[in-house]
């Protein structure tokens, strides 16, 4: 066989049958390095009886987001979610999410960004008032609970408390357990069991929710209504089941890596205190104390959004993404045939030294324009890239965004937990328990949503839809 035919090399250590799957689910990074310094951007590990190319770098990047829906096809590398969150976004068919797209572009379009960033004003200032004057607290339980909130808030309005009912995020967690990417989800497993049923709920749950903005459309300017009046490409719109489970798998893609991401966020400037005053400076001369944060005050937070950017390159709570090949695939001089798998990782993109200084370290500063190491967006995966890039990013990024700056201009804060590790969720990445000492600084925020009625998005370059 022609080298220019050849699959490209297995990594060392696989064992009979089950290839790396042990070394993939308890050492994914070790692994994955070895793979890399053995064979360089291109090399194969094997799952069980699936083959997975592993690609690294910006060119290689690049042509995994561009080759999606071409040679490269990405519902059916993740067919195990569709039992989870049924088949919308990116567990519908091709066809399906193209027809469906629309929808999802209208609901993170620039115009909804003032209401989002008045729920993220609200919700971040009540977490931070439920806090008391000092103490203690679990800073990652914090995060998870917090960007529900704001999801909630963001997604169906004020009283989404009352709308969704006290067990809504305990069938939601049901549904998030039960993710499973070896085991087939038809079988009858106490997890699958408890997933159908509190699929069930949710549908019970969502189904008043949904008419009561069919009946009264007025009444409401949330994300239900933009569901219920936002043709699909073909003209048509969602039913009432493909907007509850539309609702549900935005939840999922949004809320957990959010909370990660949020999470690490605050972590990594806490452990950095030289950047932290930096943030601190920022915010004391930009932030006023009883005036909402709106777009055009988020557009000045550089140094803020300099330190999220290096958080998600550091720590990614999604740190890779899967393709399954359709029409073999010519990468440098390798074929990937079809039925392979192929794989985006930032264990590697985002931490090769000739694209990321010192590339260990974190460094905020490597995004200032005048250095811009993230001038290539394919060297970075954490969002993904091309078309399939996250829709709700800047919706993230300005949530984040929020929390750091509250948090940091009402409160002293330092880490109890000195060294917080990354634990791989079933959905997404996050701290481990990680516990804050606070302490309350002279000057308290109060009614921060009464200033919040008609925050202003104008210049806000994060509020900007990305395609």
């Amino acid at each position: 066989m022609s080298l220019a035919n050849s699959t490209p090399p297995v990594v060392s250590g696989a064992l009979p049958f089950v290839g790396h799957v042990r070394q993939f689910q308890r050492e994914r990074k070790k692994l994955l390095w070895r793979g890399y310094r053995e064979h360089g951007d291109v090399f194969a590990i094997k799952l069980g009886p699936t083959y997975v190319a592993v690609v690294n770098g910006a060119t290689y990047n690049r042509t995994f987001y561009s080759e999606t829906d071409n040679a490269l096809n990405l519902r059916e590398a993740y067919t195990f979610l569709e039992a989870a969150l049924g088949s919308v976004t990116l567990t519908a068919r091709k066809e399906d999410y193209y027809n469906q797209r629309p929808v999802l572009q209208e609901i993170f379009r620039r115009e909804h960004m003032h209401f989002y960033i008045h729920a993220m004003n609200i919700e971040v200032q009540r977490w931070l008032e439920s806090l008391g004057d000092a103490g203690t607290t679990n800073l990652t339980d914090d995060m998870l609970h917090l960007t529900q909130a704001v999801a909630g808030h963001a997604l169906i309005g004020a009283t989404f408390r009352e709308e969704l009912g006290k067990t809504f995020w305990e069938d939601y967690r049901a549904i998030a357990n039960s993710l499973d990417f070896v085991l087939p989800t038809h079988l009858p497993l106490p997890k699958f069991i408890r997933r159908d049923r509190a699929k069930q709920r949710l549908r019970e749950a969502m189904l008043p929710v949904i008419q009561k903005r069919r009946q009264r459309p007025d009444q409401y300017d949330d994300l239900i209504k933009s569901l219920l009046t936002t043709p699909l490409k073909d003209g048509n719109y969602l039913d009432d089941y493909t907007i509850v489970l539309f609702f549900i798998g935005l939840l999922f893609a949004g809320h957990e890596t959010t909370a990660g991401q949020a999470g690490w966020t605050i972590i990594l400037l806490l452990q950095h205190p030289e950047y932290l005053a930096r943030v601190q400076s920022e915010i004391d001369h930009q932030v006023h104390t009883e005036v909402p944060i709106d777009g055009a005050l988020l557009s000045r937070l550089k140094s803020i959004y300099w330190a999220i950017d290096e958080t998600t390159r550091l720590r990614p709570s999604a740190n890779m993404q899967m393709r399954v090949v359709e029409q073999p695939l010519t990468l440098g001089s390798y074929t990937i045939p079809s039925g392979w798998r192929v794989m985006v990782n930032a264990d590697i993109s985002h931490h090769l030294p000739d694209v990321f200084t010192n590339p260990e370290q974190f460094d905020p500063l490597r995004f200032a324009p005048e250095r811009n190491e993230g001038k290539n967006t394919f060297s970075m995966v954490g969002f993904g890239g091309g078309i399939h890039k996250c829709t709700g990013m800047n919706f993230a990024k300005n949530e984040m965004a929020i929390i750091i700056t509250r948090l940091f201009q009402q409160f002293d804060v330092e880490l109890v937990t000195q060294a917080p590790q990354v634990v791989v969720g079933k959905g997404a990445s996050h701290p481990s328990e990680t516990w804050i000492r606070y302490r309350r600084k002279s000057e308290r925020v109060r009614d921060i949503e009464t200033h919040a009625e008609s925050p202003d998005i104008a210049g806000c370059p994060h509020a900007v839809q990305h395609t």
